[in-house]
């Protein structure tokens, strides 16, 4: 990876590897929270006598707002300072948890969900552009790319876990609240840890804010997201069609302002001339259907879990700790061995996966199932993930320049969260149709995961793309 020595934080007084055990909170919590709603979500959908459409935007209301703002969080970081947005960004994190904590509506919690996703937004980027300053070896760069990785990872599992015991605990009356009000401590402490052991990174004071850029993009991204759920839920009226319609033009004209703003120098939301780097190119279409399909998956199969199978929500909560186990086992193999093995190895996570998912369409099926069934899909699935996710950022980011890293690090994540938005909206918007309409949930999620194995074939050409 080419480097600019000048944008690195060149008089560290803070041990770098302190510092990411601090930082990659971040990531490890808002992760948690897209997937801690997962398994409470037939019981927020029962409190709330929701639609499946409404119990969707839960979920994709916060990753909206996420995607959304990722780039201006990333460029806000850059003008007032790593460190500090940082922490703001944990504060709104924090406050936004509670509103969804309190909410007395669906409506107020999909809100409530949008904002904490836009908090999340100015909270991430950061995460990694300081991985990026503050490694000068590429070695250990790569390997803190990795642990980022398995943040991600993790954060997915850890929520599917809390989710299933917040929600039988029963220790308050609602007790799908505690799923949003236990990040108030958590983030409270990791505040109170970032600012101790982060050091502040430099600030760029010309940085200039896109707005009419990021307003095209809210709108595009919402015109997109929004009928796709409710498409599925309506019997797609014309009003659905227009929105989309209308996505594909905002989106169009976005792309050609942003192309427009880079020949006049006015600092774009997104930097076109990324997508002439080829690595970058791999790594972002890798991401795009590799997230929509990890996303859509573990909310797909908890939902069956606990509606197909009928499982208790902790116990299927339970189901996703051995899921974690092999994927941190893999994770921490990947990280060492993944030079070593190339490409190929990210292939071969990808046929893991898919072989994954023809265990659980021979499997799970009927009204009941056994541990010894579930067990071995889960830990196949969690092994191929986990020696796949952490090193996606490590093939999107090779051949970045240091100086364009915040850019980079911002269309990267937004991105992921875009795909898994979009993951949740078709991927989970087709199984819940099914198996609403047909009242079978087998077909249904037999269905969806014949689309999953689609995208990680796609993800399988992509990474062949790559010549190293």
């Amino acid at each position: 990876m080419k480097t600019d020595q000048s944008v690195y934080i060149t008089t560290p007084t803070i041990n770098p590897w302190i510092s990411l055990s601090v930082i990659l909170l971040a990531p490890l919590i808002t992760v948690i929270d897209i997937f801690i709603v997962n398994i409470s979500a037939p019981a927020i959908k029962a409190y709330f006598h929701s639609t499946d459409a409404a119990l969707e935007l839960v979920i994709a209301a916060y990753l909206l707002g996420y995607a959304v703002f990722l780039i201006t969080g990333s460029r806000t970081g850059d003008y007032l300072g790593k460190k500090k947005v940082f922490i703001a960004g944990l504060a709104a994190f924090t406050i936004t948890s509670a509103m969804c904590g309190f909410a007395g509506s669906m409506e107020m919690l999909i809100i409530s969900r949008l904002l904490q996703g836009m908090a999340a937004a100015f909270t991430v980027p950061q995460t990694i552009t300081l991985i990026q300053l503050n490694f000068q070896s590429p070695a250990d760069r790569d390997k803190a790319y990795g642990l980022y990785g398995m943040a991600l990872g993790t954060g997915a599992t850890i929520g599917q876990f809390l989710g299933g015991y917040f929600i039988s605990s029963h220790l308050i009356t609602d007790s799908w609240r505690l799923i949003f009000l236990v990040n108030l401590p958590v983030g409270m402490v990791a505040m109170l840890l970032a600012y101790y052991f982060v050091q502040e990174s430099g600030q760029n004071k010309s940085t200039r804010f896109d707005v009419p850029g990021i307003i095209l993009l809210t709108l595009a991204l919402s015109l997109l997201i929004y009928p796709i759920i409710q498409g599925t839920e309506l019997g797609w009226p014309a009003w659905t069609i227009c929105m989309l319609v209308a996505a594909v033009v905002l989106l169009l004209i976005f792309i050609k302002y942003q192309y427009w703003l880079g020949k006049k120098q006015r600092d774009p939301l997104v930097p076109m001339e990324l997508f002439r780097i080829r690595s970058f190119n791999t790594g972002i279409i890798s991401v795009l259907f590799f997230f929509g399909v990890n996303t859509a998956y573990i909310f797909t199969v908890s939902i069956y879990f606990q509606n197909g199978f009928h499982i208790a929500p902790f116990a299927a909560g339970k189901y996703f700790v051995v899921q974690t186990t092999s994927y941190l086992l893999a994770s921490l193999w990947s990280i060492k061995n993944a030079a070593r093995f190339g490409i190929r190895l990210l292939q071969v996570a990808c046929l893991l996966m898919i072989v994954s998912f023809i265990g659980q369409l021979i499997l799970f099926w009927g009204d009941e199932i056994t541990p010894w069934e579930i067990l071995p899909c889960l830990i196949i699935y969690g092994s191929g993930s986990g020696l796949l996710m952490p090193s996606l950022l490590k093939v999107a980011m090779w051949d970045m320049p240091a100086t364009k890293a915040g850019a980079a690090s911002g269309v990267y994540s937004t991105i992921q969260q875009i795909a898994s938005a979009l993951g949740v909206s078709i991927l989970g918007g087709i199984f819940l149709y099914l198996a609403r309409t047909s009242g079978n949930f087998y077909m249904a999620y037999k269905v969806a995961l014949c689309c999953m194995m689609g995208y990680l074939l796609v993800v399988i050409c992509m990474l062949n793309r790559v010549k190293r």
